[in-house]
């Protein structure tokens, strides 16, 4: 495109946009007005702009409160999370030294477990030596009962017979 064919197009978008605001603001083409012509129409210009202005400012100015009330509370939540981490770095810390106490604990606690388990067979063979004492135990009572059995029928006969000439 040459210069002049740019000017050209310049000139036409320049009209054209002229007369779009023409229209936008009901502008005659020719100003039978005269002199006042002019003021009249930059008076209904700065009127739309005016207008144009405020219909910005209902959106504006509640989008900016919007940005800066989320904004704040953006921030309240990135301190809340920095502490929280904070907090949990420590309790990390604390818990770390907790678990090197329980390991020792779990320590002592298994070799604990490893006497009670000695002594436990020992009581086992323990056990065992007095359930054959109980059993013997047991064969020595059969016995006894037994031989009062026997001497039971050995003397109730006689004793019978002896009651019998006894006044009581």
């Amino acid at each position: 495109m040459s210069k002049d064919e740019k000017s050209a197009s310049s000139g036409t978008d320049q009209k054209k946009h002229s007369g779009e605001i023409s229209e936008l603001l009901d502008i005659p083409e020719e100003c039978e007005h005269g002199e006042d012509c002019g003021a009249k129409h930059l008076e209904r210009l700065s009127t739309a702009f005016l207008a144009s202005a405020h219909r910005w400012e209902m959106v504006v100015y509640p989008s900016l409160f919007a940005f800066i009330v989320l904004a704040g509370y953006g921030f309240y939540l990135i301190y809340s999370l920095t502490s929280d981490a904070h907090e949990m770095t420590k309790s990390m810390d604390q818990m770390t030294r907790s678990m090197v106490v329980m390991t020792r604990e779990m320590t002592s606690v298994s070799k604990n477990m490893v006497v009670m388990s000695q002594i436990m067979g020992d009581q086992a063979a323990s056990m065992r030596d007095m359930s054959g004492s109980m059993r013997s135990m047991n064969v020595s009572m059969n016995q006894m009962r037994y031989d009062f059995s026997i001497m039971n029928q050995s003397v109730s006969r006689p004793m019978s017979f002896m009651n019998s000439f006894m006044p009581w």
